[in-house]
C-alpha cells in the first residue's frame, strides 16, 4: 500500500496541468511569449466589446493588428524609445474631458497603458519611416495631369418643384404658371404636396448624378428661369423651376494642391509603415499558436509554428 501510495504521488506530479485559456500563449515574437489575456484586453479596447460577439473575420483582422503592435513594441523597445509620461497625462486628461473614459482608477490605468503603447509607436514611425518624408511639386503636378477627372467641379443646378398627386392638378397648375411664370413660389406653397412646400418649393442645388434620372434629364435641359412640364414619378406629378445653372469645370491645380499633396503624402506613409512592418516580420521571429484561437489565421501559414508551452505541477 505504501509503495502504491508512493507511485500514485510521483505520478500525478509529472501530468501537465492545463494551462488557463487566459495565460495560453497566442504568439511569440523573437521569443517574447503574447498570451490570450493579453489579446483579450487588445479586442476590448480596440472594439470596446468583448471577443463573444465579434465575427470571425473582425477577429482575423484584429489578431493581426494584434501582431504588427507588437513588433513595432518590439522593435521600438530595441531602439531605446520610450513614452513621456507627461505625454501620456496629457493625452489622458484630453480624453478624459471629452468623457471617452471612465474615471475610475482601474479605466484611467488601462487607458494610460494604452496611450502609452501610442505614443511609443508613433515615436517610433516618426523617427524611422517619416523623418524627411516629403511630396514634390513635380509628384502633385504629375498626379494631376494623370487624375484630372477627380478635379471636376460637376455641373449644378438650383431647382424647386410643385408636386401633387393627380395629373390633371398638375396640369391645371402648369396652365396658370404659362399665364404667369412669377406665381411658382405661391402655388407651391399652397398646392405642392412635398416638405419643400414650406420654402416656397425650393429644393437646393445638385449636382450630376445626385437626382433621379428622370428629374436630371429634365431639370439640366431647362434654361435660367424656365419652369418644366409635367413630369410623372412614382412620387406623383412634379413642375420643376430652374434658379441657376453652372456648367462643368476643371479645377486649376492652385486649386487642389494643397488636396493632392495631403493625399499623396497619406500613401506614401501608409505604403512605408506597410514596407516597415513587412520588414520587422522578417527581422522578428514570428510563431502564431493556432491552437489557442477561436478564429482562423491564415497569416504565415507557412511559418513553422511551434508547439503550445505546457506548465508542470511543482
Amino acid at each position: 500500500m505504501r509503495y502504491s501510495l508512493l507511485f500514485a504521488i510521483g505520478l500525478s506530479s509529472c501530468v501537465s496541468r492545463e494551462i488557463p485559456r487566459s495565460e495560453r500563449i497566442v504568439v511569440e515574437i523573437a521569443g517574447d511569449r503574447v498570451t490570450v489575456g493579453e489579446f483579450d484586453r487588445f479586442v476590448e479596447t480596440s472594439m470596446h466589446q468583448d471577443e463573444p460577439f465579434l465575427a470571425a473575420d473582425v477577429m482575423e483582422a484584429l489578431f493581426g493588428q494584434f501582431i504588427e503592435e507588437k513588433l513595432l513594441l518590439r522593435a521600438a523597445a530595441d531602439a531605446g524609445i520610450r513614452a513621456d509620461p507627461k505625454s501620456v497625462a496629457r493625452r489622458l486628461e484630453v480624453i478624459e474631458k471629452a468623457q471617452m473614459v471612465s474615471s475610475q482608477a482601474s479605466s484611467e490605468t488601462a487607458m494610460a497603458a494604452v496611450l502609452e503603447r501610442q505614443l511609443v509607436i508613433e515615436k517610433l514611425i516618426e523617427t524611422e519611416l517619416f523623418d524627411g518624408l516629403e511630396v514634390t511639386d513635380a509628384e502633385v503636378e504629375a498626379h494631376f495631369e494623370a487624375n484630372q477627372a477627380l478635379y471636376e467641379r460637376p455641373a449644378t443646378v438650383s431647382i424647386s418643384q410643385i408636386l401633387v398627386e393627380d395629373e390633371p392638378r398638375a396640369r391645371e397648375i402648369l396652365q396658370q404658371l404659362k399665364a404667369n411664370p412669377a406665381l411658382f413660389e405661391k402655388l407651391a406653397v399652397e398646392h405642392s404636396q412635398g416638405p419643400e412646400s414650406s420654402r416656397s418649393g425650393l429644393l437646393g442645388t445638385f449636382g450630376r448624378g445626385e437626382l433621379p434620372p428622370s428629374f436630371e434629364v429634365v431639370v439640366f435641359a431647362l434654361r435660367k428661369g424656365r419652369i418644366s412640364g409635367v413630369v410623372a414619378t412614382d412620387f406623383g406629378f412634379h413642375i420643376f423651376k430652374l434658379h441657376e445653372k453652372t456648367d462643368a469645370e476643371l479645377l486649376s491645380l492652385d486649386d487642389v494642391s494643397d488636396t493632392i499633396r495631403v493625399g499623396l503624402l497619406r500613401d506614401k506613409s501608409e505604403s512605408e509603415l506597410s514596407r516597415y512592418i513587412e520588414g520587422l516580420k522578417q527581422t522578428y521571429a514570428v510563431r502564431v499558436h493556432r491552437e489557442h484561437l477561436s478564429f482562423a489565421f491564415l497569416e504565415w501559414e507557412d511559418a513553422d509554428a511551434a508547439p503550445a508551452p505546457t506548465e508542470e505541477s511543482p
